[in-house]
């Protein structure tokens, strides 16, 4: 998969401008949003952030394809019973929602996403594409958490020590010989 986020973000944003409802417009600018400020938190660690990124984006795409255009997604390629732009939106928001919740765990994290999920599906009137957009995005993200959750535990390189540091363990060890 060798898809650039700028892509993602072109294949993602193009509802946007089709769509007819400010609501549900509005939905996928405010999660664009919060994805931002949870990613600006780990900014120190880029390769991090980064894997977030694209995770999300690309579970957010399949999402997305799994409710407009089928069998198209990436990993996740099932066929939705929704069909609307608002199960698309609750699929969008869904994967988004979980995929951020699987990488911010802190409890105090997940309530404030818990509650920002609920405010936005409460913007989404047709309560049966709701529900199916809601099982396309859960389903979309848990396959993109379990293919890259690797990526995402081993993200952190082990800390280099000083040279000093190293030079006094092998002392301490018996290896002063070598040093």
């Amino acid at each position: 998969m060798n898809l650039s986020s700028t892509y993602l973000n072109q294949i993602t944003d193009p509802l946007t401008s089709t769509v007819s409802s400010p609501k549900l417009d509005l939905i996928q600018q405010t999660w664009n949003h919060i994805a931002q400020r949870y990613l600006d938190r780990i900014a120190s660690n880029r390769i991090l952030a980064g894997r977030v990124r694209a995770i999300r984006l690309l579970a957010v795409h399949d999402a997305i394809q799994s409710v407009i255009d089928p069998g198209n997604g990436h990993i996740y390629k099932d066929i939705s019973e929704g069909s609307s732009i608002e199960a698309a939106y609750a699929a969008a928001v869904k994967a988004s929602h979980d995929v951020l919740a699987q990488v911010f765990s802190d409890s105090s994290d997940r309530e404030d996403l818990a509650d920002l999920l609920e405010e936005s599906l409460a913007l989404i009137g047709k309560e049966d594409e709701k529900a199916a957009g809601l099982f396309t995005g859960a389903e979309s993200a848990r396959s993109y958490i379990r293919s890259f959750i690797p990526l995402l535990i081993n993200f952190r390189a082990p800390k280099r020590q000083p040279i000093r540091v190293a030079h006094k363990l092998a002392l301490s060890s018996g290896g002063g010989g070598f040093w």
